[in-house]
């Protein structure tokens, strides 16, 4: 009977482990919902800069895109020839 009641601590040892325990899974949980949270910062913040800089940029980078005039509406394979279709654009 000595070797179980050696083996059994009193109930406020075993609450004070299990409080020292959850104390250190919260901390760790807490870096881990900070570095989730800068992240996801990050990520907004790229998110934004790349809306800005296609508000400021846009219409010259869809222009190097998308040829106009008479060179834009040339098949690649002739050189003066019928045009077989139509040029795309991204509105169509």
């Amino acid at each position: 009977m000595a070797a179980v009641a050696a083996g059994w601590q009193p109930p406020w040892r075993a609450l004070a482990a299990l409080g020292r325990e959850l104390a250190a899974e919260w901390a760790a949980q807490d870096v881990r919902a900070a570095l989730c949270q800068l992240l996801l910062l990050w990520l907004g913040i790229s998110l934004l800069g790349v809306r800005l800089a296609w508000r400021a940029y846009g219409g010259a980078v869809a222009a190097l895109c998308y040829r106009t005039g008479p060179s834009g509406r040339r098949s690649p394979g002739t050189a003066d020839g019928p045009v077989a279709e139509p040029m795309k654009t991204h509105w169509e």
